[in-house]
């Protein structure tokens, strides 16, 4: 009877260990989304990013921002415009950003005038360009100026317009070593 009786008790209150609970699946770690600014100005993004397209992209070598702009004059003049400081402050952030960032400034004129007169006028606005980015925070050693004067024309009409787009100092990207 007692047999009987132990039977019935372990079939009536079960044995004494337990089983663990099913644990609930486990919450995957959330993945970390890379999120892109929007911007409208490069000062909307970082040190070192550029504004491209309204969103804020990381300086590279390979950006075409960073990569050539051309800073136009007036005749006779190699008095940067305030309308060529936005253009030129992106060099200037592309260049502060990666140290081993590098231009070649060309400065260039229109065909009126000597041989003599054209080249000197070509280094003093290249000159010009070199200074504002010097003033920006951009270190000599990524600089270099250059003077074509009038022998590298991008336009070879005779007429206002065409020496307008002649009249430039062209900023270009360059190896590292020189």
């Amino acid at each position: 009877m007692l047999k009987k009786w132990i039977v019935a008790s372990l079939v009536l209150f079960g044995c004494n260990h337990q089983t663990p609970a099913p644990q609930a699946a486990a919450k995957p770690e959330p993945v970390a989304i890379e999120k892109t600014l929007a911007c409208s100005v490069d000062t909307d993004c970082g040190n070192k990013q550029l504004c491209v397209d309204n969103q804020c992209v990381n300086i590279s070598a390979g950006l075409a921002q960073c990569s050539q702009l051309k800073v136009h004059f007036e005749f006779n003049s190699a008095d940067l415009s305030t309308d060529e400081h936005p253009h030129l402050d992106r060099v200037a952030r592309c260049l502060k950003a990666d140290p081993t960032f590098h231009v070649t400034i060309e400065g260039n004129a229109d065909e009126r005038g000597t041989e003599e007169y054209n080249l000197a006028l070509g280094q003093r606005r290249a000159r010009s360009v070199e200074k504002y980015l010097q003033v920006t925070g951009v270190t000599d050693a990524q600089l270099r100026t250059i003077s074509y004067g009038k022998e590298n024309p991008l336009c070879n009409d005779h007429t206002e317009a065409c020496w307008a787009e002649n009249r430039r100092a062209s900023v270009k990207t360059q190896a590292a070593s020189r």
